[in-house]
């Protein structure tokens, strides 16, 4: 598909130069909402006109005749066929092409060449992008919000990496700070020196709902405890320090489970603890630079109104840096060392605000890379009963979601699959698919209102039909009694195959596949792909429904075995990019 576009704008300029004698480079090239008016479509007609004083429905007449004469082709076996059947002009300006039943077929071969790799592209080569996400607080279990991060960070690293970057995964913990102290507090008075006695991010999340009930009864006391034992951190009292490293061990240790059941990894973890006394160089400098000053407390400020942003503080009066100084000195020491081309966080739309301060003031001190940093702002996550609340009680985590999910897969398992081979196995990739794409489908700016009970189905926008759709076609591999290593195509064993229209539909759609993923990484939207996944998926399926397969003639047989195989690809391909994997049976 690539390559196609490729070779269409550059055919364009082409007749352009040839008809009006102009260079002309702006050339969008898109996919129609509409299939019937072709797989490609340029507005090109329309950008010229204002050049050439002419209509856009003229020009493209001129340019539809101009390409019409050109020999569009792609080189297969060594023999060259023509990448569209159709070149044709509308009235209202647009030129439409579609695809030649040889580029159809050709796709195939593509697909068994490349197999896992293919839809990847290498526009990312030689290039280092860091997405950080997560970064949680370890003083509770992960709820059902930081899946969502998770999900969505995890699943564009894979992304990015399958375009040909260089991904880091970073997590950026959230260790250090009162937040921790609450639980610390509540266990140093009501613990008992007592080890966990369930899951250890659960348990220390007992002692900070804990501290939420006891602040109630009591707020100016516990108040006077929370900030003393935190300045006992912060001047390092080894029984504090002890007790803060206990503490978020636990956290740690239980998260670890969390995340291998939401199959999310990380290359680097950072920790705000080592950023305590981050930012002085940078702090003087500001004030140097008069983007920050002194205030009569010693606080030090950035004045960002002239910006249309709210002031900052960069230094508490205390002397003790604030969270976006350690920010700052992060991505600084982050560029250092691995010249970033791109610095992604992912972090819920609640910070926007914060961002729009961090990033100006990567931009007023003068850091020419400033340009490089992307906040991917997500939606909130509320369930049907309402919005979530820690301080209410209603937070749900991550785990009993998860835990939830998988009991209802199994339920589901019994009623839609006769036999399943490994059921704790595939029950748990069934799950993990209802639960990742349940999330990813949505757009990342869309708020979720996250049904348990509609994610799990096995028919409409699930990650189970997608997966079951997988397995089904694999199946007919199967009982075909055919090796997959044994599957071939090229374009002169299936080149007197007609096409029933189910077949054509399947392979058009199979074309846009690696410009989808193209479009996911420039974006940074998974929802792109997941749903391009749904919609390959029906069209697999009304295939599958309409078009015998097994009893076909034997050489259609095999051009559709290889077009079943070839599907099954995709989606493989599709689902690894939303951090899912497959289920070969069910």
């Amino acid at each position: 598909m690539e390559n196609a576009l490729l070779i269409l704008r550059e055919n364009i300029r082409e007749s352009i130069k040839n008809i009006y004698n102009l260079d002309f480079e702006e050339i969008s090239i898109e996919r129609p909402e509409n299939e019937k008016y072709g797989d490609l479509a340029t507005n090109v007609a329309f950008l010229l006109a204002k050049k050439l004083f002419k209509s856009p429905g003229e020009i493209a007449m001129d340019l539809a005749h101009e390409l019409k004469s050109y020999n569009i082709s792609f080189e297969c076996d060594p023999s060259n066929y023509p990448v569209f059947s159709d070149i044709e002009a509308v009235s209202t300006g647009f030129i439409n092409f579609r695809f030649s039943d040889y580029f159809l077929k050709n796709q195939l071969s593509e697909v068994l060449k490349k197999g896992d790799s293919y839809g990847s592209g290498k526009s990312g080569e030689g290039k280092v992008i860091i997405v950080e996400y997560s970064a949680p607080n370890p003083n509770k279990p992960l709820h059902i919000g930081h899946s969502r991060n998770n999900f969505l960070g995890s699943s564009i690293s894979e992304v990015l990496s399958f375009s040909g970057y260089n991904v880091v995964r970073m997590n950026y913990m959230n260790d250090w700070g009162t937040h921790i102290c609450k639980s610390m507090l509540m266990y140093k008075k009501y613990g008992n020196g007592q080890n966990p006695d369930k899951k250890p991010d659960h348990f220390v999340g007992d002692f900070y709902r804990m501290y939420e009930i006891e602040h109630e009864k009591n707020p100016e006391e516990l108040d006077k405890e929370l900030a003393q034992m935190f300045k006992d951190m912060e001047n390092g009292k080894k029984e504090i320090i002890d007790l803060w490293k206990k503490i978020t061990g636990w956290a740690y240790e239980g998260w670890k489970e969390t995340y291998e059941n939401e199959n999310v990894f990380f290359d680097v973890c950072e920790y705000q603890s080592n950023y305590t006394k981050a930012g002085k160089d940078i702090i003087d400098f500001a004030i140097k630079k008069g983007i920050a000053e002194r205030d009569s407390t010693g606080a030090v400020i950035a004045r960002l109104g002239k910006y249309g942003l709210p002031d900052k503080v960069l230094l508490r009066s205390d002397g003790t840096p604030i969270y976006i100084t350690q920010d700052i000195q992060l991505a600084k020491d982050n560029f250092e060392k691995y010249n970033f081309e791109k610095r992604i966080y992912v972090v819920d739309k609640r910070q926007s605000d914060y961002f729009k301060q961090l990033f100006k003031l990567f931009e007023l001190l003068g850091f020419k890379w400033s340009d490089r940093l992307y906040h991917l702002a997500y939606g909130w996550v509320s369930l049907p009963e309402g919005a979530m609340s820690s301080r209410a009680g209603t937070v749900v985590n991550a785990d009993d979601v998860f835990k939830k999910i998988l009991e209802l897969e199994k339920g589901e398992m019994k009623n839609s699959l006769k036999e399943v081979s490994d059921p704790d196995g595939t029950g748990k990739k069934i799950a993990l698919s209802a639960y990742r794409y349940g999330m990813l489908k949505i757009d990342p700016k869309q708020d979720i209102v996250f049904d348990i009970n509609s994610v799990t189905k096995f028919e409409g926008n699930t990650g189970p039909y997608l997966m079951y759709t997988y397995a089904r076609a694999m199946s007919i591999i199967e009982k075909a009694g055919i090796g997959v290593s044994s599957l071939e195509s090229n374009i002169e064993l299936f080149e007197n195959i007609e096409m029933r229209e189910e077949e054509i539909s399947l392979l058009r759609f199979m074309c846009t596949f690696s410009r989808t993923v193209s479009l996911s990484a420039d974006t940074m939207s998974p929802h792109l792909i997941a749903n391009f996944l749904y919609d390959f998926g029906q069209r697999f399926n009304s295939f599958y429904g309409e078009v015998p397969v097994l009893n076909a003639e034997e050489s259609v047989k095999f051009f559709r075995l290889v077009l079943v195989y070839c599907s099954a690809q995709v989606i493989k391909n599709g689902l690894k990019l939303l951090g899912i994997d497959v289920v070969e049976k069910m």
